[in-house]
C-alpha cells in the first residue's frame, strides 16, 4: 500500500510501485536491470506514450571517501565495485526517473545529470570546480554515518553555494546508513545541523545489491526501493523550485530544457494554480514586496523622507515655507550628488486642505561598494555553522533533558568568518557578486541615515567630499548639507528639527499580519517571521531569536533583548531561592518563640501609648502582624542576601562574558563610533566657531564661560528637585502619622488594631501615585535642562541626560524604602522624652517591625510601578497610533479602493523612542531586587513575572507592530548602564548590611542567645523597657511599657552596647567577606571567555593571511583549512 503524500508535497511517494507506475519502468529496464543511458540517449516510451521531460544539472560533493561513485552508480542501477578507488576527474552519469505530479496526475520524466569529481582532482586542477558548479541546479552534500569528520565538513561544502542564486537546490545525503549502530554522527548532532541549515536530509545504505559472479553488485528492479527516496526527493524539490522560478521570477532557461522528444507534444504547460504550494509562495513574496521597491519594481528603497505641505498656507508663513523648499530642494540635489538614486510620491488630502510628499532614497551597488571601508564594515570569508549558543540549553543537552525553551526559526541568518572589508580584496569575500543580498537591508539603512546627516546642501565647493569613505546608507543622511557648512546647516537630525521634512525612516519589509491560510514559517517575510516566533505571546516560555533580531533591527536593539533575555533567565535561580526562603518561613513561623509569646501574653504586657491623645494598649493585640513580620525577619533572609550579593556580581561578571560573545558574532569587536557631527541645537545656538581638531573643519563651538552658566542652572534645577521629592516624602510622612491618630480615635477595635498597617499602605500607595507624575514631570524637566546645558554631540547629550534621571529617579523611588528601613524608629525617643517633627511625634516601626512595612512598601512601589508601567506601555501605543492614524484618515478618504502603500502604511505608525525607557525600568528593577532583598525576597519571582511579559510586550508594540522601524545602529554592550548596575551591586551590598544589623531583630536574637537563653525564652519581655517615672508622674499615666534597651530611668543598658559592637563587627565582616570573593569572582571570571579570545586572534590571523597578496601564503593557509579552501575561488576563502 503506497504511503500518503507529506503535506504541500509535489509528487506521489511510491508511484513506481503502483499498478500504474509500473507501467513507465520498462523505458528504464533492461532485462529486469537498470539501463545505462549516455548523453544524448533518452528512454524509448510506447507511441501512445507522452510525457514531458525535466533535465536538471547536479553537483556531487563530499569528502574522499564518503561514497559518491558507489552512491552515483546505485542510483543510475550501475556496477559498484567492492573495492573503491577516488574519481581521478570529471565523471557523469544520467538517470532517468519517471515521477507522477500530485496536483495534475502528469507524469514528468526526470534526467539527472550527476557530475562526480575526485577530490584530489579539484585541488590539483583549478578548472575542475568551476565546471561542476557552472549552471548547476542542485547540490548533493554527502557525509558518512562511519566518518565523523566528513560530517563535521559539511558547513565548509555548504558555504561553496553560499552566493549561489536563491534557485540552486541543496540537500545532504548521509551514507553508510545500514552501520548505524557504529555510527560517529549521534542523532542529536542531525538534529542540531536540520535546525542551523534547515535542509533536507536523507540516508542511503551501503549494503550493495545482488552479487554477479565477477564480484561486482548489481541494482535491479528489486534495488529501486533503496534508491527511491533519494530521486523522488530530488524531483520533489528541482520541481518545487521550478515552479516557483516559473511564477515569481522571469524564465531564463539556464540548464533546465522543457524537452520536446520524439513522443511528446513539447508544451511546457506548467500551471502555477496546479501546485497549491507555488501558489502560496508566490502570494507571500509579491506580500512581502509591496512597496519597497521604486515604480521599476527592482531598485530597492532604503529610507523614506516625508513632508506635509499646506496647499493655503496662512501669508504670515510664506517666507519660512518658501525658505523650508529652498533647503529642501537643495538637499535632495546633494543627495543625488553624494550618489543617492531619488523618487518621490505625492497623496493629496480628500479637501485639497495639504498634500504629503514622500522621497524614496536608494544606495546603488557602486555607492554602498564605495562607502564600505571607513568604519571597517566586516566582509564575509567563509560561512560556517550558527548552532543556539544558550547557555541553559547546552546545559540541558549535556545533562541528555528535554529542553521545552528551544524553538526552530526558519530562515536562520548565516554565521561567517569575517575580516574587514577592502574594496581592492572585494574579489576574495564570499557572496561578493551578488550586489542585490550582499549588504544586508539594516546596513544599508545605516549608511542612507548617516549621509542624510552630512550630505551638504549649499554651492557644490562646499559640499562635503563625496569620497570621503563611510559604510552605512543611514551615514550618508547623517552627513549630507543643506544650508552654510558653518552653521553646521546640516544633516536630517537638523532638518527634522526645523520641520523641513516631518518623518525619516526606513521601511518595514512588509506586514506583520500573518496570512488568512497557512503557509510555512520559511515563506513568511522577516517581520512576520518574528511576530510568529518572537512577539507572539504564545512564545513567552521560548528563547528569542536573537539573530533574527539583529539582522532586522541592528545590533543595538538586539542587545537590549539579548540583556533582557539574559537578566530574565539569571532571575530564575533568584527567584526560585528566594521562593524557598519565603516558603521556609511559613513552615517555621510556629517555631517563632518570641511571636508565640506575644500572644500568649494576654494582658501582661501594657504597651505605652502610640500618641499624645492615644490610649495604652495590648501587645498581644499584634498577634497577627508578629507573626507574620517573621515571614520577612528570620535567619534565611540573612542567608538570602549574601546569596543575592553574589547573584548580582556573577550575573554582570557573566553578561560582560555574553556580551563579548555576542559582539564577537554579530562582528561589532572592534565597533568605534566614528567622530559625531554637532547636535541641530547646539549648532543653531553656537555664539562663535571654532576648528576642530579631527575634522580640520570649522563647526559651531560654545566656550565653557558661556556654557558654565548653564551647567550651573541644571545643577542647581536638579538640587531642588531633589529637595521637592524630600517635601513630597515628609509630606507622607506626615499623612501616615495623621491617619493613625485618626484610626485611633474612631474606637472601631478592629480599625485601632489595624491603624498601621491602613496608614503604611494608603501612604504607599499615595507614594507611588507621586513617584509616577514626579517621574514624568522630571524626565520632561531633563530633557529640557540637558538641551540647555548644550552639549556638542548627541552622545554627550544622551549620556546627560541618561545621568540626570537616573539620579533623581533613583531618589524618587528609593527614598521612601530607605527611610523605612534606616530613619523610621530611630529618632522617637522614650516616653517623656519624644522627638517630633512639625509638633507631631516621631513615627515608630509597627507592631511587626520596620521591615514588613519595608516589604509592603516594596511590593507596592515595585509591582505598582511595573503594572502601570505595562498597562501605559500597551495602552498609550494604540492611542496614540489611533490618533495618528486619524490625523492621516484624510490620506485614506482619498484613496478608498486602493491599497495603501507601504511608505504610506509606515508613516502612519508612530515615530520610534528608543530603548532608553525600557533600560531605566530595568535597572531600577534591578535596584528592587537587589539593594532591599533582605526585607522582600519574594522580589526576583515578582521581577521574573514582569520581565517575561516585558519581553513579548517590548517587541510586540515598540518594534513590530505600532512604531516604525528604527534605524540598525551597531553597538558592542549595553554602554553606561552596565556601569549603573555595578554601581547598584556594589550598594546593595552595603544596604543589606546595614538593614540586617540595624533593622532586622536577627542581631538582637542572637545576642541573646549567646547570653541568656538559646531557645529564645523571654526575650520579648527583655526587649521592652519599663516606661521613666518621670513620665508616669507627669500626667498619672498608667505603668507601660515601649521597646527598647533602656532601663527604669531611660538610660541605654549594657546591652545595647554590646549589641551596637556587634553590629558595626557585623557590617564589617559583611562587607568585607563578600566583596573579597566578588573581586574573586571577578578575577576568576575574564570578561572574556578564554576560548574567545583564542578564536579572535585565530580569525584575525586567518584574515590578513586570508587578504595577503603573497598567493604562496595564501594558498597554505587555505590548505590548513580544509579542502574547499581553494585559493582561486572567487566566492570562498577561509
Amino acid at each position: 500500500m503506497a504511503r500518503p503524500p507529506a503535506p504541500g508535497s509535489v509528487i506521489v511517494p511510491d508511484w513506481h510501485e503502483s499498478a500504474e507506475g509500473k507501467e513507465y519502468l520498462p523505458c528504464i529496464l533492461r532485462r529486469n536491470r537498470r539501463r545505462m543511458f549516455g548523453l544524448l540517449e533518452r528512454p524509448v516510451l510506447p507511441p501512445p506514450v507522452a510525457i514531458d521531460t525535466a533535465s536538471y544539472k547536479i553537483f556531487v560533493s563530499g569528502k574522499s571517501g564518503v561514497g559518491k561513485t558507489a552512491l552515483v552508480a546505485k542510483l543510475a542501477g550501475l556496477e559498484v565495485p567492492v573495492v573503491h578507488h577516488e574519481t581521478t576527474g570529471i565523471q557523469t552519469t544520467v538517470v532517468f526517473w519517471p515521477a507522477k505530479l500530485q496536483a495534475s496526475d502528469r507524469v514528468v520524466m526526470f534526467r539527472f545529470e550527476f557530475w562526480d569529481c575526485g577530490e584530489s582532482a579539484l585541488k590539483k586542477f583549478d578548472h575542475m570546480l568551476p565546471a561542476c558548479q557552472e549552471k548547476t541546479d542542485a547540490f548533493l552534500f554527502l557525509f558518512s554515518f562511519t566518518d565523523r569528520a566528513s560530517f563535521e565538513d559539511l558547513p565548509a561544502q555548504l558555504a561553496l553555494v553560499a552566493g549561489e542564486a536563491p534557485g540552486v537546490v541543496r540537500m545532504v545525503i548521509g551514507s553508510k546508513f545500514d552501520q548505524y549502530m557504529h555510527t560517529d554522527v549521534p542523532e542529536r548532532d542531525l538534529t542540531a545541523f536540520r535546525q542551523a541549515w534547515e535542509l533536507p536530509l536523507l540516508r542511503v545504505k551501503s549494503v550493495p545489491g545482488r552479487r554477479l559472479a565477477d564480484g561486482h553488485t548489481l541494482d535491479g528492479r528489486a534495488g529501486l526501493a533503496d534508491i527511491a527516496h533519494v530521486l523522488n526527493g530530488l524531483a520533489e524539490q528541482l520541481w518545487h523550485q521550478d515552479q516557483v522560478a516559473a511564477v515569481d521570477l522571469p524564465y531564463l532557461g539556464s540548464s533546465k530544457v522543457w524537452e520536446n522528444d520524439q513522443y511528446g507534444d513539447g508544451t511546457r504547460d506548467k500551471d502555477p494554480d496546479n501546485d497549491r504550494t507555488c501558489a502560496s509562495r508566490s502570494r507571500i513574496n509579491a506580500q512581502d514586496s509591496r512597496g519597497n521597491f521604486f515604480r521599476d519594481g527592482k531598485t530597492k528603497i532604503d529610507f523614506v523622507l516625508v513632508w506635509e505641505e499646506k496647499l493655503r498656507p496662512p501669508r504670515r508663513a510664506g517666507r519660512q515655507r518658501l525658505l523650508q523648499r529652498r533647503w529642501r530642494a537643495k538637499f535632495q540635489r546633494n543627495l543625488r550628488a553624494a550618489g543617492l538614486l531619488l523618487e518621490e510620491e505625492h497623496s493629496q488630502t480628500e479637501r485639497g486642505a495639504r498634500s504629503v510628499h514622500f522621497a524614496k532614497l536608494s544606495a546603488p551597488w557602486e555607492l554602498l561598494v564605495f562607502y564600505a571601508e571607513e568604519l571597517s564594515l566586516r566582509a564575509p570569508l567563509q560561512a560556517r555553522p550558527n548552532p543556539d549558543s544558550d547557555g541553559s540549553a547546552e546545559l540541558l543537552r549535556r545533562l541528555r533533558l528535554p529542553n521545552p525553551l528551544q524553538q526552530h526559526v526558519p530562515n536562520k541568518p548565516l554565521d561567517f568568518y569575517t575580516c574587514s572589508f577592502r574594496r581592492s580584496k572585494m574579489d576574495r569575500f564570499l557572496g561578493s557578486d551578488s550586489h542585490d543580498s550582499y549588504f544586508s537591508n539594516t546596513q544599508r539603512h545605516q549608511v542612507v541615515r548617516r549621509l542624510l546627516g552630512r550630505v551638504q546642501m549649499g554651492p557644490q565647493r562646499d559640499r562635503t567630499d563625496a569620497t570621503a569613505p563611510t559604510w552605512q546608507v543611514a551615514e550618508i543622511l547623517a552627513r549630507t548639507v543643506y544650508g552654510k557648512r558653518k552653521h553646521a546647516e546640516m544633516g536630517i537630525a537638523r532638518l527634522l528639527a526645523e520641520g523641513v521634512f516631518t518623518a525619516a525612516f526606513p521601511l518595514h519589509e512588509g506586514p506583520f499580519e500573518l496570512p488568512g491560510y497557512q503557509v510555512p514559517g520559511a515563506d513568511l517575510n522577516p517581520r512576520q517571521l518574528l511576530y510568529s516566533y518572537w512577539a507572539c505571546w504564545g512564545r513567552w516560555h521560548k528563547y528569542q531569536p536573537l539573530d533574527h533580531i539583529r539582522e532586522y533591527f541592528g545590533e543595538k536593539v538586539a542587545i537590549y533583548f539579548a540583556w533582557l533575555g539574559f537578566y530574565t533567565a539569571w532571575l530564575l535561580p533568584a527567584a526560585l531561592v528566594g521562593t524557598l526562603i519565603f516558603i521556609s518561613g511559613l513552615v517555621t513561623m510556629g517555631t517563632n518563640t518570641p511571636a508565640e509569646e506575644i500572644c500568649a501574653s494576654g494582658g501582661a504586657f501594657l504597651m505605652c501609648p502610640l500618641c499624645n491623645t492615644c490610649a495604652t494598649w495590648n501587645i498581644s493585640e499584634i498577634c497577627p502582624m508578629a507573626k507574620l513580620g517573621y515571614l520577612f525577619d528570620h535567619p534565611g533572609t540573612v542567608f538570602f542576601s549574601i546569596f543575592m550579593s553574589f547573584w548580582a556580581m556573577a550575573f554582570l561578571e557573566h553578561w560582560k562574558r555574553k556580551s563579548a560573545t555576542l559582539a564577537h558574532h554579530w562582528d561589532c569587536s572592534d565597533f568605534r563610533d566614528e567622530e559625531e557631527c554637532p547636535r541641530p541645537e547646539f549648532a543653531t545656538l553656537a555664539p562663535q566657531m571654532a576648528w576642530n581638531p579631527v575634522t580640520g573643519l570649522k563647526e559651531p563651538y560654545f566656550p565653557l564661560r558661556n556654557r558654565l552658566p548653564r551647567l550651573l542652572t541644571g545643577s542647581a534645577a536638579i538640587l531642588i528637585m531633589l529637595c521637592v521629592v524630600m517635601i513630597f516624602l515628609v509630606s507622607v510622612i506626615m499623612y501616615r502619622g495623621i491617619i493613625s491618630i485618626a484610626m485611633f480615635h474612631t474606637g472601631n477595635p478592629m480599625l485601632m488594631t489595624q491603624a498601621g498597617n491602613i496608614a503604611n499602605i494608603s501612604s504607599t500607595v499615595l507614594n507611588l501615585v507621586l513617584i509616577l507624575l514626579l517621574g514624568q514631570v522630571y524626565t520632561s524637566l531633563a530633557e529640557q535642562l540637558t538641551r540647555w546645558e548644550m552639549h556638542r554631540t548627541q552622545s554627550l547629550h544622551e549620556d546627560a541626560f541618561t545621568f540626570k534621571v537616573f539620579i533623581f529617579q533613583f531618589v524618587n523611588f528609593y527614598s521612601s524604602p530607605f527611610y523605612v528601613a534606616f530613619f523610621k524608629g530611630r529618632f522617637v525617643g522614650y516616653p517623656g522624652r519624644y522627638g517630633t517633627l512639625l509638633g507631631m511625634r516621631n513615627e515608630d516601626c509597627g507592631p511587626g517591625g520596620c521591615l514588613i512595612e519595608l516589604a509592603q512598601q516594596l511590593f507596592i512601589i515595585m509591582v505598582g510601578k511595573q503594572l502601570v508601567s505595562n498597562v501605559e506601555e500597551f495602552v498609550v501605543p494604540k492611542l496614540k497610533a489611533w490618533w495618528q492614524k486619524r490625523q492621516l484618515a484624510e490620506l485614506r478618504a482619498v484613496q478608498v479602493g486602493q491599497e495603501l502603500q507601504r511608505w504610506e502604511e509606515d508613516y502612519e505608525l508612530l515615530e520610534c523612542e528608543g530603548l532608553f525607557q525600557e533600560y531605566l525600568e530595568m535597572v531600577l528593577q534591578f535596584g528592587f531586587i537587589t539593594i532591599f532583598v533582605a526585607a522582600f525576597p519574594l522580589a526576583p519571582l515578582f521581577a521574573l513575572l514582569n520581565n517575561w511579559v516585558e519581553i513579548r510586550l517590548d517587541a510586540h508594540k515598540f518594534f513590530l507592530c505600532n512604531y516604525r522601524r528604527p534605524v540598525a545602529q551597531r553597538a558592542q554592550g549595553i554602554g553606561i548602564w552596565l556601569l549603573l548596575l555595578e554601581a547598584m551591586a556594589h550598594l546593595s551590598v552595603i544596604v543589606n548590611a546595614f538593614l540586617i544589623a540595624f533593622t532586622s531583630d536577627f542581631l538582637p536574637r542572637v545576642l541573646y542567645q549567646y547570653e541568656h537563653h538559646n531557645q529564645l525564652h523571654g526575650f520579648v519581655n527583655f526587649t521592652l523597657a519599663p516606661a521613666p517615672p518621670a513620665y508616669l508622674a507627669q500626667g498619672n499615666h498608667t505603668p507601660c511599657r515601649y521597646k527598647a534597651f533602656r532601663d527604669a530611668q531611660g538610660n541605654l543598658t549594657l546591652f545595647y552596647w554590646k549589641l551596637l559592637a556587634v553590629r558595626l563587627s557585623f557590617i564589617i565582616a559583611f562587607e568585607h567577606v563578600v566583596f573579597f570573593f566578588l573581586r574573586l569572582i571577578a578575577w576568576l571570571v575574564p570578561d572574556v571567555p578564554a576560548a574567545l579570545a583564542t578564536k579572535i586572534k585565530r580569525e584575525r590571523y586567518l584574515a590578513k593571511q586570508a587578504l595577503a597578496d603573497n598567493r604562496e601564503v595564501l594558498l597554505s593557509v587555505c590548505k590548513a583549512h580544509g579542502p574547499w579552501s581553494h585559493p582561486h575561488q572567487n566566492d570562498y576563502v577561509p
